[in-house]
């Protein structure tokens, strides 16, 4: 993910015992967070670039 967006900030943690989520952070403060347990991977491509896009 990181190689495909070299001018994006992501960063990613590993943790066990967690929920799997994704946030996006935005100008003025503004955060979302999207839940990803249990989706594919072609769904959680498809949540990070919705967040992505809100950018713009």
């Amino acid at each position: 993910m990181k190689k495909h967006n070299p001018h994006t900030p992501i960063l990613m943690r590993e943790a066990s015992g967690t929920e799997p989520r994704v946030f996006a952070r935005y100008e003025l403060g503004k955060e979302t967070q999207e839940a990803l347990s249990g989706l594919s991977d072609s769904q959680i491509e498809e949540r990070i670039t919705t967040l992505v896009k809100q950018t713009s």
